[in-house]
């Protein structure tokens, strides 16, 4: 909630999106770029991170927990800064 109107405008419309998605066609939507994160786990549960653009210049960090179920970790309103570890 501390991001931006358009960011978190942009954040709705893509959970939104999320929700209507299997997760084969998530892998394959051009707008989202969901890509793996290599090299990147989440420390407490040890799931692979991957990264999903919510605006041209902000990514949300998550990971596929029990297959399908997508739990997003972060929000970064800079591209950059998600990628920090």
């Amino acid at each position: 909630m501390a991001a931006e109107l358009p960011i978190r405008k942009a954040a709705a419309k893509m959970l939104n999106l999320l929700q209507s998605l299997e997760l084969v066609q998530l892998w394959k939507y051009p707008g989202l770029n969901f890509e793996k994160l290599h090299g990147m786990i989440e420390p407490l549960s040890g799931e692979q991170l991957y990264s999903i653009r919510v605006t041209g210049s902000a990514r949300a960090i998550t990971c596929l927990v029990n297959g399908p179920t997508i739990v997003l970790i972060t929000l970064h309103t800079q591209h950059d800064n998600a990628y920090r570890r």
